[in-house]
C-alpha cells in the first residue's frame, strides 16, 4: 500500500538522483497528473492510498522524467503570463522569461495609444509574432488587446498545429490568423507590431545544453554560428513592413545584447533600439521603437 506522501517521497528522490533542480515540486506535479487531482487536493490527502493503475501511470512519468523528457511535455501544458497553453514536442517549451517580451510590448501600445486601434485612423491594431511555435506571445497580446488583429507565422505546420489547438483553447480564433512563412517573406505591410522569439543558441553550444533542452525541436533552437542568423534577416526584412509609427519586440540571448542590438541599429538608423534585462537582470528583450519628438 503507497501513500501519497509516500509516493511523493520515492517519486522526489528518484528525480533527485536523475539531476532534477527542484525533485520535490515536480514529484507532486507528476502525482497529481497521475491521480488526475489538484494540488491543493495532493497537500491535503498525504494518507490517501495510490491504487494500482495510479501506481502504474505514476512509474511512467516518474521514468519519462527521469530519461530527461521535459516537464511542459509530460504535463502537455505550461504556464506563461498567469495563462494555461498546450505544448507537445512539436514546439519550444515556454519560458518565464520571455514573459518579459510581452510586458514590454504592451507597455509600448500602452504608452502610445494603441491599445484600440492606430492613432489617426480606424484600423484595428495588426501585430505580428513571427516564429510563433506554440503561439503564446499573440496570443496572449490578442487576449491583453481586444481590438487588434493578431498573425501568427511559422515555417513549422507542426508548430501551427500546437498554435491552432492553443487559439481555440482561448478563444481567439476570431481575431487571430495562422500563417505558414519564412520570417516576413509572405506579408504585405504596413504591421503595428513585430514580436519574435526566434532561434538563437548558437549551433556549437546546442550540444551543451541540459539534456532536457535537447529534447526540444532543434529547428526553434539553433540559431546558426553566433545565434543571430534569423535576426539579422528579420531586421533586414521588417524596415519595409513595419509602420513609421510601429515597433519590434524580439528575445535573444543573455551575451547577444551588444551584437543584437547592433543589428536593429543598422537597419533602423532612425529608430530608438534598447536592450532590456529579464527579471534576473540578464539581456533579454531587445526593442526597436520610434524616436520621440
Amino acid at each position: 500500500m503507497t501513500r501519497v506522501h509516500d509516493a511523493v517521497r520515492r517519486s522526489s528522490e528518484r528525480l533527485a538522483s536523475a539531476g532534477s533542480d527542484a525533485p520535490v515540486l515536480e514529484a507532486r506535479i507528476l502525482v497529481e497528473k497521475a491521480l488526475d487531482r489538484p494540488r491543493v487536493w495532493v497537500y491535503q490527502h498525504g494518507e490517501a492510498t495510490l491504487d494500482r493503475d495510479q501506481l502504474r501511470r505514476l512509474e511512467g512519468l516518474v521514468e519519462r522524467r527521469q530519461d530527461g523528457e521535459p516537464l511542459a511535455y509530460i504535463l502537455g501544458s505550461r504556464e506563461f503570463y498567469g495563462r494555461t497553453f498546450q505544448v507537445d514536442p512539436r514546439v519550444l517549451v515556454p519560458r518565464q522569461d520571455t514573459e518579459t517580451l510581452v510586458v514590454l510590448a504592451l507597455a509600448f501600445t500602452r504608452e502610445v495609444g494603441m491599445v484600440c486601434s492606430r492613432p489617426g485612423d480606424d484600423r484595428p491594431l495588426r501585430i505580428v509574432d513571427v516564429g510563433t511555435g506554440s503561439g503564446i506571445l499573440g496570443i496572449s497580446m490578442a487576449l491583453e488587446l481586444p481590438a487588434a488583429r493578431v498573425v501568427l507565422s511559422d515555417r513549422s505546420p507542426e508548430a501551427l498545429a500546437v498554435a491552432r489547438l492553443n487559439c481555440q483553447q482561448h478563444g481567439v480564433g476570431r481575431r487571430v490568423s495562422l500563417v505558414q512563412g519564412d520570417l516576413l517573406s509572405w506579408m504585405a505591410g504596413p504591421v503595428d507590431l513585430i514580436v519574435a522569439n526566434l532561434p538563437y543558441v548558437p549551433s556549437q553550444e546546442i550540444d551543451r545544453l541540459q539534456p532536457e533542452v535537447r529534447r526540444e525541436p532543434r529547428v526553434a533552437l539553433d540559431g546558426g554560428p553566433d545565434g543571430l542568423d534569423l535576426y539579422r534577416r528579420l531586421f533586414a526584412e521588417a524596415p519595409a513592413l513595419l509602420d513609421a509609427r510601429g515597433a519590434i519586440f524580439v528575445e535573444i540571448g543573455e551575451a547577444q545584447g551588444v551584437a543584437a542590438g547592433g543589428l536593429a541599429r543598422e537597419h533602423f538608423p532612425g529608430s530608438r533600439v534598447a536592450v532590456h534585462p529579464d527579471l534576473e537582470g540578464r539581456d533579454r528583450v531587445v526593442a526597436v521603437t520610434p524616436r520621440r519628438e
